[in-house]
C-alpha cells in the first residue's frame, strides 16, 4: 500500500525531464499525465518544455534496467534466457493443459483454463497464497500438474515469465542498481499490489524520495445523480448532454469524458446516440474518412475491422477446406477487402444467391468452386475464379504442419494472392488495420519455440486469438473533444466534465471475483481485492473520489429498470443530489406534429413496364396489395436458404416430374390394364426418370442413401395416389405442364397448368398438385381470391371449353384426396357439386356453374386492374393470408398495429 503520509505535489508544478519520474497505475494514466502535463506548459505560455517522464512501473523497470545492462552494471550472465510475453505465457499454459487432458482436451475452453490457471500462478506468487494439502481440490490438484508442466518447459528453454522478469528487476534495483531518479511521483494507484510495495520499499531504501501526484481539476468537486428510464435513455442523456457542453463552448477547447461500466455491452448504443447528437448529418459513404468529435479511447478488438474480419475467414477456409458454411462463404463473397471486390461486385453478388439453390448449408472449398464456375457463365467473374483456383491449389499442396513462422508466410503469400486488402484504395485508418494484422502474422515467430511444428488450424487459432486480444486505436489528426472509456480508463487526467454510466447497485462497486482455481477463502484472508468485497468498496470509494476532483462537473447515472427489472443507484452514490432524465417523447405522443402521407397508391404501371410472377402475383395482390407491389413491381425478395439434402420445392418438383412421366400417353384405362406389379414396375421406372433429371441439373448428384430414401418415398406417394385416380369415372390425360399465355385487362400472366383430364363426356377437369395438406381452395367463393391458381383457368385459359371441375390434387401419405368444386356430383372423389356446397358458395352469387366462372373471371380481372392502377395498400382480411409473404418486414405489420391501437384509444 502507498503510505497516506506522503506529501502531494501538484501535476502543474511539476519540472518536466528525466527528474522527477512519475509512476502511474495504467499506461492510459501515464499517457494522459503527459498530456496534461503539456497543455498545461501551453496555458503559461511556455513554446518549448521537456514532457513528463510518466511511465507504470513496469515499463519504467524494464527502461531502467536495460540502460543498466548497456552500461555494463548487470553482468549479460545475470540477464541470460528468453524473456516471455503474456501470449507465450498464455500457450504455455495451454499446452500444458492440452497435455494433461489428452483426447479430452477439445472438449475444454482451453483459453479460458489457461488465462484462469496464469493468474492463479501470479496471485499465488505474488500474495504469497499457501494453500494446504486438505485444500487440494480436483482442480487445484489438476493446476498443479500444469504448473509443473510450465516450470519444467521454462527450465529447458531457460525462459522467465513476466511475474519473475518483474521481481528480478525490483532486486537489481535493491541490489545498487544506478540511474535511479531522486524524486518518484506516484498516480493513480488505489488498489493495494504487492509488487507495487516491494518496489517502493525498495526505493525509498535507495534514498528516492516519494511523493503523491495530484492531478486532478483543482476546482471544488461538485457531482450530481441522473436516474434515467433505461439503458438506452441514459446513453441519449449522456451524448445530448456533450452536444450542450460543446455548443455551450463555441470555439473554446473542451474536453469531455463518458465513462462506462458495462462498455462492451452498451459500445453499440453509445455510438449511435453520440453519432446523431454530435454528427446528425453524418450520412452516406463521405462521412466515413471524417473523423468524429468522440472516441473510444481504449480502442477495440483488431478482429472487429472488416478487412481483419474477411483476411481471417480466408485463412479459415485454408485451415478447413472441406467443410465451409455456405452463410460464411457467401458473407465473404458479399464483403469487401478481397479479389475484385470493385469490378467484380454484382456478379459475386449474383453468385452468392444462386449458391444457396444449388449446394447444402456445407459443402467443400472443391464442390464450391465447381458451383461458382457454373453460375460464372451468366455472372461472369473471372478474378475470382483464378483465385479461387489458386486457394484450392494451397489448400491441397500446404505441408501438414510447419512452424508458426512459416505458417505466418504461407497466410501473408496466400492473401496476397487473393487480393487482399482489395481494389480500392485504403483509408489510413483501414491501411493502419492492414499493417496491424501483418505484424501480428509475422510475429506468430515468437512461438516458434513453445508450440514447434504444428498444423494449420492451430497457426489460425493463435492469430484469431491473438486479432481478438489486440485493442487497435487508430491514430488522429485531432484529439477528440468527447472521450468515451471503461471506468478503469476513466482514471486519467483532468478534464472540463464527466459523465459516468450504469453505476447501479449490481455493477458499482463491482462484485468479488475471486480465481477459480485457488480456494476462495484463502483469497480473501491474503486480501486480494478482487475476492474481498470490502476491498472492493474501499478502492471504489477512492476511485470516486478521484472521478469527482478530476472535472468541475461531473454526473453520476443509472437506468431505475432492465425490461420489466426494476434497478437501484450505487450505495455509494447515497447522499449525492439526484436528478430524473425525462424520456424523448414517443411518435405516438407527438402524433400532433407528424405529417401523414396516403402511400395506398403506387404510380400506375406504365406502357413499357414489364411486370413478372404470374398467378403469385395476382394472389399476393388479392391478400395485401402491398405485398404485390413490393414484391412483383420493385423485385424484393427473401434469398432462399440453404438446406441438407433436398427442401420442399425440390421434392415437390420430383413428385410433379413422377406423375408427368406417368401421365404420358395414359388415362384410367391403361391404369387399370396394369397389374400390381406392372404398376409398381412403372412406378419405379418413372421415379428414376424424375431423380436422374434432378441429378443432371444439381452440381452433384444425390447421394446413394438418400436417392434411396427418395424414391421410396416418391413410390409411396405415388402408388397411394393412384389408388385414388384409380376409383374415379372414365378418363384421358389431355395435357401435361401445360404452359398458356394469358392477357388480363392487358396484364400478361403465364400459367402452367399441373394436368389437364377429358372427361367421359367430353367436358374437362383441371387439376392443380399439392404435396401439403392444407385445403387451399377455400378462398375460391371470397371476394378477393387469394388462391387463384386454378379459378384462372377455369375461368379465363379455356374460353372456348366446357369445364366440368376443378380441384386440388393433395398427393400426400395421410388421405390422398380430391379438393375442389364441380358443375355435378360424380366427377371426381370427395369433389362435391357447386348445389352441395351453398354454405361456402351462396346462391345469390352463384347460382349456376356458368355463373361461377363469370364472377371468378370477373374478380380476378378486378385484381388485375388493381395492379395496373397501382394500388398498393397495406390491407388484408387476415393475417394468416400473410403466413408465406417474402416482403411481411416491408409491411410493418407492428407498426400498423401499434397505430390502430393508438387511434382505438
Amino acid at each position: 500500500m502507498i503510505r497516506p503520509d506522503l506529501p502531494v505535489v501538484p501535476l502543474v508544478d511539476l519540472p518536466g525531464g528525466p527528474d522527477p519520474v512519475v509512476l502511474c497505475a495504467t499506461a492510459r494514466l501515464a499517457l494522459d499525465l503527459r498530456r496534461a502535463h503539456g497543455d498545461l506548459q501551453v496555458a503559461r505560455g511556455a513554446t518549448t518544455w521537456r514532457a513528463l517522464q510518466s511511465s507504470t512501473a513496469a515499463l519504467w523497470l524494464d527502461a531502467l534496467v536495460s540502460r543498466a545492462l548497456l552500461r555494463g552494471e548487470i553482468p549479460p550472465e545475470a540477464a541470460a534466457g528468453s524473456f516471455l510475453g503474456h501470449v507465450q505465457e498464455r500457450t504455455l499454459w495451454e499446452l500444458a493443459i492440452a497435455r494433461d487432458a489428452g483426447a479430452a482436451a477439445d472438449l475444454f475452453d482451453r483459453e479460458g483454463m489457461a488465462l484462469a490457471a496464469l493468474e492463479a500462478a501470479s496471485l499465488q506468487r505474488t500474495w504469497r497464497v499457501e494453500v494446504p494439502e486438505v485444500l487440494h481440490t480436483g482442480e487445484y490438484q489438476a493446476w498443479l500438474r500444469w504448473r509443473e508442466d510450465v516450470e519444467s518447459a521454462c527450465r529447458e528453454g531457460n525462459w522467465r515469465g513476466m511475474d519473475e522478469i518483474l521481481v528480478w528487476r525490483i532486486a537489481c534495483v535493491e541490489r545498487g542498481l544506478g540511474g535511479l531518479p531522486a524524486r518518484i511521483g506516484l498516480a493513480g494507484f488505489v488498489a493495494p499490489d504487492p509488487v507495487v510495495s516491494r518496489l517502493l520499499l525498495v526505493l525509498e531504501a535507495r534514498g528516492v524520495e516519494l511523493f503523491r501526484v495530484d492531478f486532478g481539476c483543482g476546482s471544488e468537486p461538485a457531482a450530481c445523480g441522473v436516474e434515467c428510464a433505461e439503458a438506452e435513455a441514459e446513453c441519449r442523456a449522456a451524448a445530448a448532454w456533450a452536444r450542450r457542453r460543446l455548443d455551450a463552448a463555441g470555439d473554446r477547447r473542451l474536453r469531455l469524458r463518458i465513462a462506462v461500466a458495462d462498455l462492451a455491452a452498451r459500445r453499440r448504443q453509445l455510438e449511435s446516440a453520440l453519432t446523431k447528437a454530435l454528427h446528425g448529418d453524418a450520412v452516406g459513404a463521405a462521412w466515413v474518412a471524417q473523423e468524429r468529435d468522440f472516441e473510444f479511447v481504449g480502442g477495440e478488438p483488431l478482429a472487429a475491422h472488416v478487412l481483419v474480419d474477411v483476411a481471417l475467414s480466408l485463412l479459415h477456409i485454408l485451415a478447413s477446406p472441406r467443410r465451409i458454411a455456405q452463410a460464411n462463404f457467401g458473407a465473404l463473397l458479399c464483403a469487401p477487402g478481397w479479389s475484385a471486390d470493385v469490378d467484380e461486385a454484382d456478379a459475386r453478388a449474383r453468385i452468392e444467391a444462386g449458391l444457396r439453390e444449388l449446394l447444402p448449408p456445407e459443402a467443400s472449398l472443391a464442390r464450391l468452386r465447381a458451383a461458382i464456375g457454373r453460375l460464372a457463365l451468366r455472372a461472369p467473374a473471372p478474378q475470382l475464379l483464378a483465385q479461387l483456383d489458386a486457394l484450392l491449389e494451397t489448400t491441397r499442396n500446404a505441408s501438414r504442419r510447419l512452424a508458426p513462422s512459416a505458417w505466418g508466410k504461407v497466410f501473408i503469400e496466400l492473401l496476397e494472392a487473393l487480393g487482399w486488402p482489395g481494389q480500392r484504395p485504403l483509408l489510413a485508418v483501414e491501411a493502419a488495420v492492414v499493417n496491424e494484422l501483418r505484424a501480428l502474422i509475422l510475429g506468430l515467430s515468437s512461438l516458434d519455440a513453445i508450440l514447434g511444428r504444428i498444423d494449420r488450424g492451430e497457426a489460425l487459432r493463435q492469430l484469431r486469438r491473438q486479432c481478438r486480444d489486440r485493442a487497435f486505436r487508430a491514430r488522429r489528426r485531432r484529439a477528440p473533444r468527447v472521450e468515451v472509456c471503461s471506468l478503469d480508463d476513466a482514471l486519467a487526467g483532468a478534464v472540463d466534465g464527466l459523465w459516468v454510466i450504469g453505476l447501479n447497485e449490481g455493477a458499482w462497486p463491482p462484485a468479488p471475483r475471486p480465481n477459480p482455481i485457488l480456494p476462495a477463502e484463502l483469497q480473501r484472508h491474503a486480501g486480494i481485492p478482487a475476492a474481498r468485497a470490502d476491498r472492493l468498496a474501499e478502492v471504489a470509494c477512492k476511485m470516486q473520489a478521484l472521478w469527482c476532483a478530476s472535472a468541475p462537473e461531473v454526473l453520476f447515472s443509472w437506468p431505475s429498470k432492465e425490461g420489466e427489472r426494476a434497478l437501484r443507484p450505487s450505495p455509494l452514490l447515497n447522499g449525492i443530489a439526484v436528478t430524473h432524465h425525462e424520456a424523448t417523447p414517443s411518435l405516438v405522443a407527438l402524433a400532433g406534429e407528424i405529417e401523414y402521407i396516403d402511400d395506398s397508391r403506387a404510380p400506375e404501371l406504365g406502357p413499357d413496364e414489364a411486370i413478372r410472377g404470374g398467378t403469385g402475383l395476382l394472389a399476393a395482390q388479392a391478400a395485401c396489395p402491398a405485398w404485390a407491389f413490393y414484391r412483383y413491381r420493385l423485385g424484393a425478395a427473401v434469398l432462399p436458404a440453404p438446406t441438407f439434402g433436398l427442401d420442399a420445392l425440390a421434392r415437390g418438383s420430383l413428385l410433379h416430374a413422377a406423375l408427368e412421366a406417368f401421365w404420358t400417353g395414359r388415362g384410367l384405362t391403361e391404369l387399370l390394364a396394369m397389374d400390381a406389379a406392372g404398376r409398381a414396375a412403372e412406378i419405379a421406372r418413372v421415379v428414376t426418370l424424375a431423380l436422374d433429371d434432378h441429378d443432371r441439373t444439381a452440381i452433384d448428384p444425390l447421394p446413394p442413401r438418400l436417392r434411396l430414401l427418395e424414391a421410396t418415398r416418391l413410390a409411396e406417394l405415388l402408388a397411394g395416389w393412384l389408388e385414388v385416380e384409380a376409383a374415379r369415372p372414365p378418363f384421358r390425360v389431355l395435357a401435361r405442364e401445360e404452359r398458356h399465355c394469358l392477357n388480363i385487362e392487358g396484364l400478361p400472366v403465364t400459367v402452367v397448368i399441373d394436368r389437364v383430364d377429358e372427361l367421359g363426356d367430353g367436358r374437362l377437369a383441371i387439376i392443380d398438385y399439392k404435396s401439403g395438406r392444407r385445403d387451399r381452395s377455400s378462398s375460391w367463393s371470397a371476394e378477393r381470391i387469394v388462391e387463384p391458381q386454378l379459378p384462372i383457368y377455369a375461368a379465363l385459359a379455356f374460353p372456348d371449353r366446357a369445364v366440368a371441375a376443378v380441384a386440388l390434387a393433395r398427393v400426400t401419405r395421410e388421405e390422398p384426396a380430391f379438393l375442389g368444386v364441380a358443375d355435378a356430383d360424380g366427377l371426381l372423389p370427395n369433389v362435391k357439386a357447386l348445389d352441395q356446397q351453398r354454405r361456402r358458395y351462396g346462391e345469390h352469387d352463384f347460382p349456376d356453374w356458368a355463373a361461377l366462372r363469370a364472377v371468378w373471371a370477373e374478380r380476378i380481372r378486378e385484381v388485375a386492374r388493381e395492379v395496373k392502377d397501382g394500388v398498393a395498400a397495406v390491407v388484408f382480411e387476415q393475417e394468416g393470408d400473410l403466413q408465406y409473404c417474402e416482403v411481411k418486414p416491408l409491411l410493418r405489420l407492428a407498426e400498423r398495429r401499434q397505430q390502430c391501437e393508438a387511434e382505438g384509444e
